[in-house]
């Protein structure tokens, strides 16, 4: 890596393969921020039912009200490599 934080390439690359690379940049960097967003909506919420635990009330995900943690953000953290009893709890409640 130099100085300005690149790795040099000293392979002699075409202009098809240099398309190539600057589009799959793009495409990451969008896919990443599809990402973010869609945990940004997918978090817990608490449900505001009648619980007797009330140290630990019932969540639900504040996007698609399912119990929490919601289909999606499972996915999600699963495909990030969370390990499963982490998912539980992977973001505090938030209003």
């Amino acid at each position: 890596m130099n100085h300005e934080g690149y790795v040099p390439i000293r392979t002699r690359l075409a202009l098809d393969d240099l398309d190539f690379l600057s589009g799959a940049r793009t495409e990451l960097l969008r896919f990443s921020e599809l990402g973010l967003r869609l945990l940004d909506l997918h978090q817990p919420r608490d449900a505001g039912g009648i619980t007797s635990d009330t140290a630990h009330p019932i969540l639900r995900c504040r996007s698609c009200m399912w119990r929490w943690p919601c289909p999606t953000f499972r996915a999600m953290s699963e495909s990030f490599g969370a390990p499963r009893d982490t998912a539980d709890t992977a973001f505090p409640e938030s209003a």
